[in-house]
């Protein structure tokens, strides 16, 4: 007795008896594969990865409890057309930040830690011994 007819499969592909049924349907009917995803990256980051490129895409980096998800919904937002996350590393689009310390208002007798001031560092003295 020959052995029967065996149906190779390939992981990814549709089972053998959804293939009558899927050359039925439209087209426009099967589900579009996701271009962006969200990747575990280690240590509890999570980056979108794009499938087109095969690479890391935009500068969204999440980190910590509830990251998963942040990144999950990064990636449908970038599925449903959004426009990537960049960041200006150079920051040149953001203010010079304001100095609120001057050395004239901080006793530095009473510092625990060195502060930042307009006129630069100013660290903690010791106090006087009488």
């Amino acid at each position: 007795m020959p052995a029967p007819e065996l149906n190779v499969q390939t992981p990814g592909d549709p089972a053998a008896n959804t293939q009558a049924t899927a050359s039925t349907e439209s087209p426009a009917a099967t589900p579009a594969i996701p271009v962006y995803s969200a990747k575990h990256n280690g240590a509890g980051r999570w980056k979108i990865w794009s499938t087109a490129t095969d690479d890391w895409f935009s500068d969204f980096l999440v980190v910590g409890e509830g990251a998963k998800t942040q990144a999950e919904v990064e990636a449908d937002r970038l599925n449903a057309g959004g426009e990537p996350l960049v960041l200006d590393p150079q920051r040149e689009n953001e203010p010079a930040p304001q100095a609120t310390a001057s050395t004239d208002a901080i006793d530095a007798t009473t510092l625990k830690q060195a502060v930042m001031t307009p006129e630069g560092w100013l660290c903690p003295e010791p106090k006087a011994k009488d």
